[in-house]
């Protein structure tokens, strides 16, 4: 085999410029998912990317075809350096790019090209689902590793709604049945946004998000002008290109709810949702999301319906899978790396056992008022 060629990637413009190639090489990745793709961490980093400095590892064959891409950036804060990977914060799965077939070649030479890249001190790769490519390239760090639960994912496999119906509880089948014929008689309509009208959509997606989770627990950057034009950019551009796309549902000439979802290789995951105060009061708003999505998904010929991280009640009240996602912090110092890790482990084991039927109701209600006073910050 030709020697591997390997470079790190530091501009915005050669961000930009790997496009194409990024996009095939997406494509030929079986474990990637949307949030991989150019069109995602791309919009990402042109309205998050401030106060980074990017370290895109690129892999070629020796033909130059890319086989591996790492999506890194480095943050300094007071002379410390850690490594994480593009999108962080607002994306749910991250994840490295590995071509089929190239698996080995590519964790040889990431882990050999991280640790001898320099100005870092820890690396915290987050979001990291079980079967990700970075656990694995990872999992051969020759140094301090240690994998650490973060967010747990709600996942459902594919059934009819009626046979959905039947898994959960008799008063919430009722509910949703009411809600579901109530939308009927009320004349509600489904559409699905084109790509001509993706921008003025994405727009009022990021409203109604904002009107239906008004005064209860919204992060404070889904309220910023940022965290909406990150929006628009990335449905646009993943709508080009067959990777996601909206949904809404209109009444009298209004849109009521909308639905921003993605299309992965085996599931369609629901990424933002909006409704308004109308749909809320008058519908079961989730009922009609889970139908709509449930239409959506099969439309798509998809298997799972993935409704991302988050543990929230309108999600586990439909029996779901939770899929666990881990971060792996990686160090080159016992002495950064050990208080670092020693804080996420502890924090983790807190909040799993907050989401635990052992908690007791107390310590739920805390917990909740918490996140919700520190959201509104």
């Amino acid at each position: 085999m030709s020697p591997l060629q390997i470079e790190i990637l530091e501009s915005t413009r050669e961000f930009a410029a790997l496009e194409e190639e990024w996009e095939e090489l997406y494509h030929n990745s079986p474990l990637a998912t949307p949030f991989q793709s150019w069109a995602w961490l791309y919009s990402w980093w042109e309205f998050y990317g401030d106060g980074h400095e990017l370290r895109l590892i690129t892999v070629r064959g020796g033909d130059g075809l890319l086989v591996g891409l790492l999506p890194l950036m480095l943050e300094r804060r007071g002379g410390f350096g850690k490594l994480l990977l593009v999108g962080t914060g607002l994306t749910d799965y991250l994840d490295v790019l590995v071509r089929e077939g190239w698996e080995d070649a590519v964790s040889e030479a990431g882990v050999a090209t991280v640790r001898r890249m320099g100005s870092w001190h820890l690396a915290d790769l987050q979001q990291l689902r079980p079967e990700a490519a970075a656990r694995v390239i990872f999992g051969r760090w020759p140094g301090r590793c240690v994998s650490v639960w973060q967010d747990g994912c709600p996942v459902l496999d594919l059934k009819p709604w009626d046979e959905l119906l039947m898994t959960i509880s008799k008063s919430h089948r009722k509910t949703a049945r009411r809600a579901l014929r109530r939308a009927e008689e009320d004349g509600v309509r489904r559409e699905l946004v084109s790509l001509a009208d993706a921008e003025e959509a994405a727009r009022r997606l990021v409203s109604l998000q904002r009107e239906l989770w008004k005064g209860r627990n919204i992060g404070s950057e889904h309220l910023t002008r940022r965290f909406e034009c990150h929006v628009v950019a990335a449905v646009s551009r993943m709508m080009a290109r067959g990777l996601g796309g909206i949904f809404e549902l209109w009444r009298d000439g209004q849109v009521i709810i909308s639905q921003f979802w993605i299309s992965g290789k085996d599931s369609l995951g629901l990424y933002i949702v909006g409704a308004s105060r109308e749909a809320v009061e008058r519908y079961q708003w989730s009922s009609l999301l889970m139908w709509h999505s449930l239409a959506t998904t099969l439309g798509n010929k998809r298997s799972r319906l993935d409704l991302l991280r988050g543990e929230d009640p309108y999600k586990l009240q439909w029996g779901p899978e939770i899929i666990p996602n881990h971060r792996l912090i990686l160090g080159r110092h016992w002495i950064t790396w050990a208080p670092y890790t020693g804080y996420h482990v502890l924090h983790s084991k807190a909040r799993r056992y907050v989401n635990s039927e052992s908690a007791p109701r107390w310590v739920k209600s805390a917990a909740h008022g918490f996140r919700a006073l520190r959201h509104r910050r």
